[in-house]
Protein backbone atom coordinates (compact mmCIF):
# COMPACT_ATOMS: atom_id res chain seq x y z
CA UNK A 1 0.00 0.00 0.00
CA UNK A 2 1.13 3.33 -1.06
CA UNK A 3 1.07 6.12 1.75
CA UNK A 4 1.44 8.97 -1.22
CA UNK A 5 -1.77 8.31 -2.81
CA UNK A 6 -3.84 8.02 0.42
CA UNK A 7 -6.35 10.69 0.21
CA UNK A 8 -8.64 12.43 3.06
CA UNK A 9 -9.08 14.14 5.60
CA UNK A 10 -6.30 14.17 8.67
CA UNK A 11 -7.88 14.53 12.45
CA UNK A 12 -6.94 17.97 13.20
CA UNK A 13 -8.43 19.28 9.59
CA UNK A 14 -11.51 17.79 10.89
CA UNK A 15 -11.71 19.32 14.25
CA UNK A 16 -10.54 22.65 12.56
CA UNK A 17 -13.67 22.39 10.43
CA UNK A 18 -15.77 21.22 13.17
CA UNK A 19 -14.93 24.66 15.43
CA UNK A 20 -15.26 27.26 12.21
CA UNK A 21 -19.10 25.57 11.57
CA UNK A 22 -19.73 25.51 15.46
CA UNK A 23 -18.44 29.32 15.63
CA UNK A 24 -20.22 30.22 12.48
CA UNK A 25 -23.68 28.29 14.00
CA UNK A 26 -23.40 30.05 17.14
CA UNK A 27 -23.35 33.66 15.55
CA UNK A 28 -26.16 32.54 13.37
CA UNK A 29 -28.21 31.57 16.70
CA UNK A 30 -27.31 34.67 18.59
CA UNK A 31 -27.77 37.07 15.50
CA UNK A 32 -31.13 35.53 13.72
CA UNK A 33 -33.36 36.65 16.62
CA UNK A 34 -32.55 40.29 15.48
CA UNK A 35 -33.60 39.72 11.65
CA UNK A 36 -36.48 38.29 12.44
CA UNK A 37 -37.72 41.26 14.20
CA UNK A 38 -36.29 43.99 11.32
CA UNK A 39 -38.44 41.64 8.94
CA UNK A 40 -41.59 41.55 11.38
CA UNK A 41 -40.88 45.35 11.81
CA UNK A 42 -40.75 45.93 7.93
CA UNK A 43 -44.00 43.82 7.41
CA UNK A 44 -45.75 46.09 9.62
CA UNK A 45 -45.05 48.84 7.87
CA UNK A 46 -45.61 47.69 4.45
CA UNK A 47 -49.05 45.96 5.98
CA UNK A 48 -49.47 49.74 6.91
CA UNK A 49 -48.73 51.42 3.74
CA UNK A 50 -50.81 48.98 1.76
CA UNK A 51 -53.83 48.95 4.12
CA UNK A 52 -54.12 53.08 3.29
CA UNK A 53 -53.31 53.58 7.35
CA UNK A 54 -50.63 56.46 5.69
CA UNK A 55 -53.35 58.71 4.29
CA UNK A 56 -55.85 58.59 6.59
CA UNK A 57 -54.37 58.62 10.07
CA UNK A 58 -52.77 61.09 12.21
CA UNK A 59 -49.33 60.77 14.03
CA UNK A 60 -51.15 59.69 17.22
CA UNK A 61 -52.87 57.34 15.52
CA UNK A 62 -50.18 55.44 12.99
CA UNK A 63 -48.36 54.89 16.11
CA UNK A 64 -51.00 53.46 18.15
CA UNK A 65 -51.92 51.01 15.24
CA UNK A 66 -48.16 50.52 15.28
CA UNK A 67 -48.70 49.70 18.58
CA UNK A 68 -51.20 47.02 18.29
CA UNK A 69 -49.89 45.25 15.77
CA UNK A 70 -46.20 45.10 17.34
CA UNK A 71 -47.51 43.52 19.96
CA UNK A 72 -49.65 40.91 17.77
CA UNK A 73 -46.14 40.59 16.31
CA UNK A 74 -44.52 40.40 19.13
CA UNK A 75 -42.17 43.23 18.33
CA UNK A 76 -39.55 44.25 20.87
CA UNK A 77 -36.93 46.07 19.02
CA UNK A 78 -38.58 49.11 18.37
CA UNK A 79 -41.44 50.94 20.03
CA UNK A 80 -43.91 53.71 18.60
CA UNK A 81 -42.69 56.11 20.00
CA UNK A 82 -39.21 54.87 18.55
CA UNK A 83 -41.06 55.65 14.95
CA UNK A 84 -40.21 58.90 12.77
CA UNK A 85 -43.24 60.01 11.12
CA UNK A 86 -42.96 62.90 8.41
CA UNK A 87 -45.71 63.28 5.33
CA UNK A 88 -44.98 62.69 1.76
CA UNK A 89 -45.59 63.84 -1.30
CA UNK A 90 -49.88 64.07 -1.51
CA UNK A 91 -50.09 64.11 2.37
CA UNK A 92 -49.09 60.29 2.70
CA UNK A 93 -47.43 59.58 5.79
CA UNK A 94 -44.09 58.17 5.77
CA UNK A 95 -42.29 56.51 8.68
CA UNK A 96 -38.97 55.49 9.33
CA UNK A 97 -37.42 53.91 12.22
CA UNK A 98 -33.79 53.03 13.10
CA UNK A 99 -32.18 51.71 15.30
CA UNK A 100 -29.51 49.26 16.76
CA UNK A 101 -29.41 45.72 18.28
CA UNK A 102 -26.74 44.88 20.19
CA UNK A 103 -26.22 40.87 20.59
CA UNK A 104 -23.71 39.55 23.17
CA UNK A 105 -21.72 36.42 21.00
CA UNK A 106 -18.96 35.25 23.88
CA UNK A 107 -17.54 36.52 27.62
CA UNK A 108 -17.15 40.24 26.62
CA UNK A 109 -17.65 39.90 22.76
CA UNK A 110 -20.42 41.96 21.32
CA UNK A 111 -22.19 42.55 17.93
CA UNK A 112 -24.29 45.47 17.09
CA UNK A 113 -26.50 45.43 14.20
CA UNK A 114 -27.62 48.83 12.96
CA UNK A 115 -30.85 48.78 11.21
CA UNK A 116 -33.25 51.31 8.98
CA UNK A 117 -36.72 50.84 7.69
CA UNK A 118 -39.05 52.99 6.07
CA UNK A 119 -42.38 52.34 4.55
CA UNK A 120 -41.31 54.93 1.73
CA UNK A 121 -38.92 57.27 0.26
CA UNK A 122 -37.99 60.14 2.64
CA UNK A 123 -37.78 63.46 1.47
Amino acid sequence: MNLNKQLGFSFTSVVMTMIVLALLGLVAAKVAPAYLDYFAIKKVLATMDTSGDLKSMSNSELRVSFSRRASIDNIRSITAEDLQISRGAGGTSVISAEYSVKTPLVANVSLVIDFSVSTGPAE
